[in-house]
């Protein structure tokens, strides 16, 4: 018979304080979530300025910055329905891959690289709902570093430098990390009051503490903050959570957006661009079994991801001819869209140590959830991630070529179950498993930044619904294997750091058939081969100086941009979310310019100062006015300005000039 707290502590005083409790915490999880947008309600063959297609990171920043712009409407549509509470809740992320709320993307199996992983494929996890992967991802703010962004500048243009995209990472963050809001030199580089929180933690995981002590005894410097462009070691990230939460582009920026203007339909699978005469005129889409055709004035935008942006363009008869006339395509621009996939090259090492440095059992799991039900605190409000960045030579200190991320795995753990979900086969999540019965489990996610190798995606059909094929192509470029000895020996040496000594930490070489009888060095190569896998931030295949211009503009198709991880035409050094939402600001200033509407959603073209239109202003369109120059001699304004409504637009004024200008600016 199950005992209720009633009849436990009985009818008293205690009794019906602690079943009020029970009661409260019970209730309070119905306050954990979100109002998501709701389903516009559209005529099919209706018609937008702006159809964006994807409201994953990109495709929801995008949005809400469009929506800014008054006449400006915007249809954005979404494969997938809303996120479930898990992708609120931090310490959840993990259990929404491989779930319905996932692509379950995977790469074709080539018989070479990852034949230690279940069927010789590498997992692709991608968020299918609002929000996208943003929604399902580790929340780690990273952006890259200088570097990378001059390759980009030396391909696309100078709006890609880094003096300039530091701009846009600002300019949507709200700093609230305390190891970096209070160092006013790291401050330099971050911003406050954007609309995404950057936040850190006080209260580090012992583990944590444990791994950054380590990786000092290993010679690295310990640093505050990961971002830091002119420092590089080991340390924790900052992260994407607001009190507790998630805060993604999606519920940063769309979730806000306040706009009659901005259309949303969700459970739309776009199937097709619809191109007539080199220009981008709409969309095919299907929605509950019924097809719909919606129509583009202006721009269609994909911001559908690294996977399904090509698969999008080549059945609309967009990508490398070759490809698309196999498959009874009509080709309209031969461009090598799919081409240039990479990702960053992830191999995991393992030790084994005693218990006591990631330590957790139920009732620690429970107090944990009350913490997070009343005030949204504790471990479950939290993402620890951290890494130690390497460079690949004394010559360029500051400039990460690898990385080391370590985690800590409880005896007794549900790893197995994780393991699967990673991907690595049978044979070894059961070895891993069973020594995970006797020991803490310690695992080290060795991963190469900069990989030279490249994959591909081609369309699998013509059918619209199958999967795209995703060659990932890794290794192919032999030296890129060829780092991986000594930084798996890196990776092992944490065991023999005094803490992990102390825990009798030892190093596991899991058993791989075809590596046996290797010396050590060519045993790891062996092994990283096998074991090979994605970090799940593949970039690049429909880059910037190949398919679209520096404008995000898809070459030869007028109406038609990309707006995603897929234009970068190298993989910068860190996690890839962040520098998709700094794509999404940049494209949404870089239409409204095209458009002739102001940096913060103001158009020019309807604005009027007095009599004088717009249209009879000198270089009206650009984003600097100086009002002065047009106003001095025109005899229609009125004397003595200026109550100035126009906060949107960056007015550059000269006071003694305007003594004779009255009334206000107004702007349509």
């Amino acid at each position: 018979m199950v005992c209720g707290l009633t009849s436990c502590l009985g009818s008293g005083a205690a009794g019906g304080l602690f079943s009020s409790a029970v009661q409260f915490f019970a209730a309070t999880q119905c306050l954990v979530g979100e109002t998501w947008p709701k389903d516009s309600v559209l005529q099919n063959g209706s018609r937008y300025d702006f159809i964006i297609v994807g409201a994953g990171t990109a495709g929801s920043a995008l949005a809400a910055r469009l929506s800014e712009v008054a006449n400006f409407s915007v249809l954005l549509l979404e494969a997938g329905g809303d996120p479930p509470i898990e992708a609120i809740i931090p310490a959840f992320r993990e259990t929404l891959k491989a779930s319905s709320v996932d692509w379950n993307f995977t790469s074709v199996e080539n018989n070479i690289t990852s034949q230690a992983l279940k069927r010789g494929i590498e997992q692709q996890p991608r968020g299918k709902m609002l929000g996208g992967t943003g929604s399902l991802n580790h929340m780690v703010y990273a952006r890259g570093f200088p570097s990378d962004y001059h390759e980009w500048a030396s391909i696309a243009g100078e709006t890609w430098n880094w003096t300039n995209v530091l701009k846009y990472f600002m300019k949507t963050e709200h700093m609230t990390d305390t190891n970096i809001v209070n160092n006013p030199e790291l401050m330099v580089y971050h911003g406050r009051g954007g609309a995404i929180e950057v936040s850190g933690t006080n209260e580090v995981m012992f583990s944590i503490k444990k791994f950054l002590q380590a990786f000092e005894e290993l010679g690295f410097k310990t640093v505050p903050d990961m971002t830091y462009p002119n420092s590089i070691g080991a340390g924790c990230f900052s992260h994407t959570i607001r009190n507790g939460e998630r805060d993604s582009s999606l519920r940063a920026l769309l979730n806000n957006a306040n706009s009659t203007s901005l259309h949303i339909l969700k459970d739309a699978f776009v199937t097709k661009i619809i191109i007539e005469n080199g220009t981008a005129i709409g969309i095919e889409a299907v929605k509950d079994d019924e097809k719909f055709l919606f129509y583009a004035d202006r721009e269609v935008i994909l911001s559908a991801g690294t996977f399904n942006t090509p698969k999008l363009l080549m059945p609309s008869g967009v990508g490398p001819s070759e490809h698309l006339r196999s498959l009874g395509i009509d080709v309209v621009a031969d461009l090598p869209v799919g081409s240039n996939l990479h990702d960053h090259v992830m191999v995991l090492a393992f030790l084994v140590a005693d218990n006591g440095t990631c330590v957790s059992d139920e009732a620690e799991n429970s107090m944990e959830a009350i913490k997070y039900l009343y005030d949204r605190t504790g471990f479950l409000a939290k993402a620890d991630n951290m890494a130690a960045y390497l460079p690949l030579s004394s010559s360029e200190p500051t400039v990460p070529e690898f990385a080391l991320y370590p985690t800590c795995i409880p005896q007794f753990s549900p790893f197995r179950s994780g393991c699967l979900t990673l991907g690595l086969n049978e044979d070894l999540c059961t070895e891993l498993h069973n020594l995970n019965q006797e020991y803490e489990l310690v695992t080290i996610a060795a991963v190469l930044l900069k990989p030279k190798s490249r994959g591909k995606v081609e369309l699998n059909s013509i059918n619209p619904f199958d999967d795209p094929l995703i060659y990932a192509g890794t290794f192919s470029e032999e030296q890129d294997l060829d780092h991986f000895p000594r930084l798996i020996k890196m990776a092992w040496s944490i065991a023999d750091t005094n803490y992990f000594r102390s825990k009798n930490a030892r190093v596991i070489k899991p058993w791989v058939e075809a590596c046996s009888n290797l010396t050590e060095s060519a045993w790891i190569k062996c092994m990283s081969r096998a074991m090979v896998t994605s970090a799940w931030h593949s970039v690049g295949t429909a880059a910037m100086g190949t398919v679209v211009d520096g404008d995000l503009k898809v070459l030869g198709i007028n109406g038609l941009r990309v707006v995603d991880a897929s234009v970068m035409p190298k993989i910068i050094r860190g996690n890839t979310n962040a520098p998709v939402v700094m794509i999404a600001e940049i494209a949404a200033d870089l239409i409204k310019e095209h458009y002739s509407v102001s940096r913060t959603g103001t158009n020019l073209n309807n604005m009027t100062i007095g009599n004088l239109t717009a249209s009879s202003m000198p270089n009206i369109s650009q984003p600097n006015i100086n009002l002065a120059d047009v106003i001095e001699n025109n005899d229609m304004i009125n004397s003595s300005l200026i109550e100035v409504e126009i906060t949107n637009v960056e007015l550059i004024t000269t006071t003694d000039r305007l003594s004779d200008i009255d009334d206000t600016v107004n702007v349509a």
